[in-house]
């Protein structure tokens, strides 16, 4: 409980300055929840369908602002505290259930669950994994509570903590995987009752998202919404995978060999204890061997979704719902190691060593949180609440002249999602060069009305030397942070400046 109330007290202070981080993801579900409670459908701020991400997230966040009568971006620093709180409450209670159970061991693991600063980011911020993370662990509960009678009755409920997080994120097919090779791998279920339970399982955890992938399937004719091709390859994510897992154990590495190895390491770690506990019935049906299920189906899922699929490089944010399996992981044994040993001596030498590493780690802890903290109080959360994106002249200017385009134009933005966090006004974005259907689309409208920002540049949509190629542009306001552009075909005749009286479409 104190952790717990440490933890709310850090994200609270964390989001004192600005509020609680925004990114573009979090335009996503922000305005899919308002659209929700306005009775608008599971739309985003565009009016397009929500289909890049799964719709529970937003039905979550919906439900909040139905619950509070509070905009999600006023209520979200109260909420992401509060559960980053029940996450650090669930971990405790976790650790007391370990076989290896250590008072000691499970101080210091709270400590360092609750100044990590892979947590705090993310509670820090309004994605779906501080959801996701709090799923995990009430799967784990659910699991282990199967196990004592395995009826099917029981097995119900992680079915459904496994449905919510596939419906939560995409990456929630690996609670239904965990599951599926848990009761496949189980020596103590029959065949015949094995098969009832499999099936059981996988077709409740896949139940909410077949529901999602058919509304997105009607909505836009796409289960997923726009998907790239991967282009980074395996041994890359394998890398990218390492060099996260480095900065949760405070191990210094810069060479790609160095993070590859790392990588596969842990991975071929959690195989092998794994395979271990298989071999006794009180080790597999344990709260550590189904977290450490979890974490290799996690992360060989997101290494290998990344390998096939296009979207951001692994970073903490992909692998966070791994961090709580992977500190429970390298750790769990070591009180038990103390306790086989016969010497007081080597007792004592052996948890020196720990804790000494336990330090070492946690003071690094400290140290970057202490510098984030800094920065943030300085100038708030990275993202749209930023300091300067919150004192930008070309959003002041956006803000107070919302009848400045032409009403038959379109307007675009390469920042798009911050166009709608201070106006609440729709705006196109401009399209990513893969996509050739919308370029073409892009490239064929005129007028277009563009505001263009320079922070924050994206490479992966048509950047302002690509659109110059394709049109006329002519500035109608410039400012320290960005331009606003009013866009031509370059066959279309121009005979004088364009009448400007214009304003944007409003989406509530």
């Amino acid at each position: 409980m104190i952790a717990s109330v440490a933890g709310f007290f850090i994200i609270y202070f964390f989001t004192q300055h600005g509020g609680i981080g925004i990114s573009p993801d979090s335009i996503a579900y922000t305005s899919t929840a308002r659209n929700l409670v306005a009775g608008n459908g599971l739309v985003s701020y565009g009016g397009y369908p929500l289909a890049d991400f799964p719709a529970f997230y937003p039905l979550f966040l919906s439900l909040v602002m139905f619950i509070t009568r509070l905009d999600v971006i006023v209520c979200a620093p109260v909420l992401n505290g509060l559960m980053f709180s029940v996450a650090i409450f669930l971990s405790g209670v976790i650790m007391e259930r370990f076989i290896r159970r250590s008072r000691w061991y499970k101080i210091i693991m709270l400590i360092a669950i609750t100044t990590s600063p892979a947590l705090i980011e993310i509670y820090s911020m309004l994605w779906s994994e501080t959801l996701f993370v709090i799923l995990s662990l009430s799967f784990f509960f659910s699991l282990h509570r199967y196990y004592r009678n395995y009826s099917l009755r029981s097995l119900l409920v992680p079915a459904v903590m496994a449905a919510i997080a596939f419906d939560t994120r995409y990456a929630g097919i690996t609670f239904v995987a965990t599951g599926e090779v848990l009761l496949f791998l189980d020596k103590q279920l029959k065949w015949k009752e094995k098969i009832k339970h499999l099936v059981l399982f996988g077709v409740v955890g896949c139940s909410l998202v077949a529901i999602n992938l058919v509304h997105n399937a009607v909505a836009t004719g796409l289960l997923t919404g726009k998907r790239q091709k991967g282009i980074t390859p395996l041994s890359d994510n394998i890398a990218y995978s390492g060099s996260v897992l480095s900065d949760w154990t405070s191990l210094w590495g810069s060479s790609h060999y160095f993070f590859v190895v790392v990588g596969l390491l842990i991975l071929v770690l959690f195989v092998w204890l794994f395979l271990k506990n298989l071999k006794k019935k009180q080790d597999y049906h344990s709260y550590e061997n189904i977290i450490i299920a979890f974490f290799i189906v996690y992360v060989s899922f997101i290494i290998l979704s990344s390998t096939i699929s296009r979207y951001e490089q692994i970073n903490n944010r992909l692998l966070s719902a791994a961090f709580l399996p992977f500190l429970w992981g390298v750790t769990h044994k070591v009180p038990a190691w103390i306790r086989a040993l016969r010497r007081r001596r080597h007792k004592w030498g052996v948890g020196i060593i720990f804790m000494a590493i336990s330090v070492g780690i946690c003071a690094n802890y400290y140290a970057v949180n202490a510098d984030n903290y800094s920065f943030m109080q300085e100038s708030g959360i990275p993202g749209y609440t930023e300091d300067s994106w919150r004192q930008s002249p070309t959003i002041r200017f956006v803000q107070r002249n919302r009848v400045y385009f032409d009403p038959d134009s379109m307007v675009y933005s390469n920042h798009s999602q911050a166009i709608y966090f201070y106006t609440n006004y729709a705006v196109d974005a401009v399209p990513e060069r893969a996509y050739k259907g919308d370029v073409k689309m892009f490239a064929d409208e005129s007028p277009i009305v563009l505001i263009w920002f320079y922070s924050d540049p994206n490479p992966e949509i048509l950047s302002l030397k690509d659109i110059k190629r394709m049109k006329k542009l002519k500035v109608l306001h410039s400012f320290d942070d960005g331009t606003i552009f009013l866009c031509l075909n370059k066959d279309t005749a121009s005979t004088g400046p364009p009448k400007l009286n214009v304003s944007f479409t409003h989406f509530k």
